[in-house]
């Protein structure tokens, strides 16, 4: 039988893979932002741009640019629930079990 870890190191374990992969993925939403032309608070239709790190003057050119918090906050929701179930499989997987069945 393979020795068990202590229950502290194993959520710190957890807790600094989530934080990790958390961290990892608004860097990557900062860079990969999306932007709209559409107005704060306007019922038109949203006419997306395309990808942008947040604080580029890459659509500087297109009036009323601006990055979509809407579409933003969809996309930190998403990488707050892979990096939930990454961290999730880490602690499932926290003992290595070579050669045996993982549902015995």
């Amino acid at each position: 039988m393979y020795p068990q870890l202590p229950y502290d190191v194993i959520m710190k374990v957890f807790y600094g893979v989530l934080i990790f992969c958390f961290l990892l993925g608004l860097l990557i939403v900062a860079f990969y932002a999306p932007w709209t032309s559409t107005p704060p608070g306007s019922a038109a239709p949203h006419a997306f741009l395309g990808y942008a790190p947040a604080w580029s003057s890459h659509f500087s050119t297109v009036p009323g640019a601006r990055v979509d918090r809407g579409d933003a906050a969809i996309l930190v929701a998403i990488v707050a629930f892979f990096s939930i179930v990454i961290a999730g499989s880490f602690y499932f997987f926290r003992t290595k079990r070579p050669g045996k069945d993982l549902m015995q």
